[in-house]
């Protein structure tokens, strides 16, 4: 595959010992799946699929990227001693998990049931990302009280919970946004309520971000006039239609959020940190202009796209000591291996040269090729906030989990990078990667069959008595050996090598 000059660029900077940042980095659904592409980022890539949204084991292998260092890292990050998590400290020093649970695209009677799920002590998932917009908050609330009375906290344990919450574009401009923030802080404060259960031992830190700069026309599921008619009259009565100032309404609601922020805990609605989402590089340049600003955003939350394929955006986060949050679901990307089904086998590699590396506090014997992406990521310093739609993929995704995973090399880490970019674009790997086993057939002549997933078979070969013949297969596949005049008699053979293993088996067939 032909990379992106781009891309290659991100390669040679990462291998750079004094590189200051790291460059690289469905379910993003209806409203975010959408977003337009502007700027640099896409003559970068035009042809990309743009989805944007809305530990501490060091090591003394010079070809490893130990999880605490920031050299290679967006953002400082820890395994928290008592949690064994993996943390993220912010430019203000407020320090919360790396990885998080997203229930903004949950169906509803799903987001209570996996949020007290993900908060138990085998996955210690105390992060979780909504949305004002999503009318959920009192859900997750619900579910963070339910968790916590299944947890039957002990005396001397103390767990802090983080929430990530957004502010809709049409609740842009001062009056607005703080009637949003209000609002958003009494449902999830709802969570607390049960003082008998958490008093003094839960503390529930909830983050606010801007989650669009403005209405765009040009977004096909965005309607300006119509959105603003639809919104409650006490929301008409706070402030003016953001959409007929497009270039300032978000001002007011960042110097809203910075009030609220530097007040801390003497604000009825005290907020840990504040960001924005689907902000473009230009927007926060726009920001930063502004002669009042008080507080850079402490995080910008993005696509994986925009790892890949915008190295302006990351570098100017870099800089000024913006965290970056992933918010695309990987599995969502990953879901058709034939998309780039070389790309895929590598993944599968890295896969299995993880596991064999694994600790043994990893429980489990197989990784999977999202739990490769969401460890090339949360290794890099770039948070996550998966929303899974089964309970086993909460244990998967957990920071628990993650954190248990080996150290990668800076060969996996480009690997992976080299993966995401084929899937992406759909333009896949040049070179496969493959097992290779020879088939003798020691006794009788024989027919080779591949045994396909679906239960049916493909003929391979017929190999003479006394000859070999040489297949390039992948591991786990299914053969059968058939008596090439009786096809009642035959030998199965499933395949056990790893990716660039060369086996031989031998058939004997009575």
């Amino acid at each position: 595959m032909r990379l992106s000059s781009v891309l290659v660029f991100a390669v040679l900077f990462l291998t750079l010992p004094s590189a200051s940042g790291w460059l690289w980095g469905d379910k993003n659904k209806n409203k975010n799946k959408d977003k337009e592409c502007q700027g640099d980022a896409c003559n970068n890539k035009k042809n990309a699929q743009q989805r944007n949204n809305n530990s501490g084991k060091t090591t003394t292998d010079d070809d490893s990227i130990p999880l605490t260092a920031e050299g290679f890292g967006l953002s400082k990050v820890s395994v928290g001693d008592e949690s064994g998590i993996p943390m993220v400290h912010l430019h203000d020093d407020q320090v919360m998990p790396l990885v998080g649970l997203g229930v903004e695209y949950l169906q509803p009677f799903l987001v209570p049931l996996m949020t007290a799920s993900a908060l138990q002590r085998d996955k210690k998932t105390w992060l979780f990302d909504t949305a004002h917009v999503t009318g959920n908050e009192a859900l997750l609330a619900n579910g963070i009280q339910q968790g916590l009375q299944r947890m039957n906290l002990l005396p001397e344990e103390h767990v802090e919970l983080h929430v990530i919450t957004k502010v809709w574009y049409t609740h842009l401009g001062y009056e607005r946004t703080k009637l949003s923030v209000k609002e958003s802080y009494e449902r999830l404060q709802a969570a607390l309520t049960d003082s008998s259960t958490v008093q003094g031992q839960v503390q529930l830190k909830v983050h606010m971000l801007l989650q669009w700069p403005r209405c765009y026309e040009t977004i096909d599921w965005m309607n300006c006039e119509l959105d603003e008619a639809n919104v409650g009259e006490h929301v008409q009565q706070a402030g003016p239609p953001p959409h007929q100032d497009k270039d300032n309404a978000w001002k007011g609601s960042w110097k809203a959020l910075e009030e609220i922020y530097l007040a801390g805990d003497a604000s009825p609605t005290p907020i840990a940190s504040i960001g924005v989402a689907n902000f473009h590089l230009k927007d926060l340049q726009d920001m930063d202009s502004q002669k009042d600003l008080q507080v850079h955003p402490h995080m910008l939350q993005v696509s994986i796209w925009s790892l890949l394929y915008d190295p302006h955006l990351v570098d100017y986060c870099t800089q000024r000591g913006i965290h970056l949050q992933i918010v695309d679901s990987i599995d969502g990307i990953l879901a058709d291996p034939s998309r780039a089904r070389n790309a895929h086998h590598h993944l599968l590699k890295v896969a299995e040269d993880l596991i064999e590396d694994a600790a043994p506090t990893l429980s489990q014997d197989e990784i999977t090729p999202t739990q490769v992406v969401y460890t090339w990521l949360v290794q890099q310093g770039v948070s996550i906030v998966p929303g899974p739609e089964r309970l086993s993929e909460l244990q998967e995704y957990s920071g628990v989990t993650l954190a248990a995973m080996p150290q990668m090399t800076h060969a996996q880490v480009e690997t992976v990078a080299h993966c995401m970019e084929a899937f992406l674009s759909g333009e896949d790997l040049e070179k496969d990667i493959n097992t290779f086993v020879t088939f003798h057939a020691k006794s009788k002549d024989a027919m080779l069959y591949w045994q396909r997933p679906d239960g049916g078979e493909n003929k391979i070969a017929f190999i003479a008595r006394g000859s070999s013949f040489n297949e390039s297969t992948y591991p786990k596949h299914h053969f059968r050996i058939y008596d090439a005049r009786n096809k009642d008699n035959f030998i199965d053979y499933h395949v056990q090598a790893k990716f660039g293993e060369q086996v031989s088996f031998d058939a004997y067939l009575e």
